[in-house]
């Protein structure tokens, strides 16, 4: 999983089908999706996501109507086992992402969670040694938990993809 797709409840297959629609017209060929055990979210895996984000940015701006289903789509770096030990070391990893200047954000997406979002914080925060900004942070350290599994990014909070803000932008 590289990608983690949103939609409203009930619309997962519809999500399911205009994505790789879009996918498809952007060029990408191999596209792989699953639903998961929550409600409103597709496991994605494509080739060249970062590519394809910037793609389904540039279609929703010009083709506002043309999506309807999928609301969000989320870069996925890293997925690891939920457990504390496991998330810290994949953002330790990946917190080379973030330069000495720059400021961070920890933003916990629980599902299923074994931990509470501030214990989840207090240990990936000691891990970065950056300065945290929860108004306007350079980079987004953001951990997605499924229950048994974790997706973790260290991404711009601008490679969220979300389509209602793409809209009214337009």
């Amino acid at each position: 999983m590289n990608l983690v797709v949103t939609s409203a409840k009930g619309l997962e297959a519809k999500a399911s089908a205009e994505f790789k629609e879009v996918a498809l017209l952007s060029g990408i060929r191999k596209v792989s999706i699953e639903r998961s055990a929550y409600d409103g979210v597709l496991e994605v895996e494509v080739e060249d996501p970062k590519a394809l984000l910037g793609f389904i940015s540039e279609f929703v701006r010009s083709e506002p109507f043309k999506v309807r289903f999928v609301m969000r789509v989320i870069p996925v770096d890293r997925v690891v086992d939920t457990r504390i030990d496991d998330i810290v070391a994949a953002v330790k990893e990946l917190a080379s992402g973030i330069a000495a200047g720059e400021t961070f954000r920890i933003t916990i997406e629980g599902r299923d969670s074994p931990y509470t979002d501030r214990e989840v914080i207090d240990a990936v925060a000691e891990a970065v040694e950056r300065k945290v900004s929860l108004d306007a942070p350079d980079k987004l350290v953001l951990i997605q938990i499924f229950g048994e599994y974790a997706g973790i990014s260290v991404i711009k909070p601008d490679e969220i993809v979300s389509v209602a803000k793409l809209k009214r932008a337009a």
